[in-house]
């Protein structure tokens, strides 16, 4: 077996034609969970199959050209550790005060406001939310450990996040989102996902960051569908074309705020890595 391996192309690639095949194999195997294997589940189970079988697919290629490699899971941080969950609930904290970050300046500056959900929320329903920890853990795994390691160790880390921050961006984009909403949202949060994993060595915090940004929107009624939301958005005075633009404009405003704290921090940590 050993000798097959060696004798493929792999090892000769450098560390951005590696990421790039580790990308292409996690997509196909993707492609192959949400095709046959997501249909065979009643719809309601859907994101928890997706979820589940995804994370599996990007643990099997990280396995693959790991072993490719002849290297091993904690070459790259990808162990649990007696710390990791409590990263976790870190990274969950810091997630939720990132998200406060874009919402609270919607709330004070448009006519934007929140109340309670008239209908209960369900056991089965609060259950669904839970479908969002292997969908977020799916998404570390393929763009923030064997990828984000390799291409920093080999490139440096303002080059790696970049990479990455774009090929975060056109993944969403070959799974329907538009490039402004995709380059707008998780390119930019992709720039904090890959602090959390350099500064800490591995995608616990990331990944705590990233299912605490991603429970907080359908639970404030920012996305439609599967989850029952806890909250209900609405604006005062009704909607107009001027209360819409600058709740726009807000959002935007925000996001760019995100889009300053994780270049700024990754410039930060660079200069400081540098004069050492």
């Amino acid at each position: 077996m050993d000798s097959l391996l060696s004798q493929t192309a792999f090892p000769k690639l450098n560390a951005i034609g590696r990421s790039f095949l580790y990308w292409l194999l996690f997509l196909l195997f993707l492609f192959i969970t949400g095709a046959f294997i997501t249909h065979q589940f009643p719809d309601s189970w859907e994101r928890f199959i997706y979820g589940s079988f995804g994370t599996a697919a990007a643990l099997a290629v990280t396995w693959f050209v790991l072993k490719l490699e002849k290297s091993s899971f904690g070459s790259i941080g990808l162990v649990w550790e007696r710390k990791t969950g409590i990263r976790f609930l870190y990274g969950f904290i810091l997630g939720s005060l990132l998200f406060a970050i874009i919402i609270i300046p919607l709330f004070a500056f448009s006519n934007l406001t929140i109340e309670w959900n008239p209908k209960p929320i369900t056991v089965l329903e609060a259950l669904f939310y839970l479908s969002i920890v292997p969908l977020a853990l799916m998404e570390e795994v393929a763009f923030r450990s064997y990828p984000f390691v390799k291409l920093n160790r080999a490139l440096g880390f303002l080059p790696t996040q970049l990479i990455v921050s774009v090929m975060f961006a056109m993944y969403h984009v070959f799974g329907g989102w538009s490039f402004t909403s995709a380059f707008m949202g998780p390119a930019i949060w992709s720039l904090i996902f890959g602090l959390a994993t350099y500064k800490s060595g591995g995608i616990a915090i990331a990944t705590g960051i990233h299912v605490a940004l991603n429970v907080a929107q359908p639970m404030l009624g920012m996305r439609t569908g599967t989850y029952h939301p806890l909250w209900i958005l609405s604006i005062k005075g009704g909607e107009t074309e001027a209360s819409l633009a600058r709740i726009d404009m807000l959002g935007t405003v925000s996001q760019m705020i995100v889009l300053i704290i994780g270049v700024g921090l990754t410039l930060y940590y660079l200069r400081k890595g540098n004069s050492q």
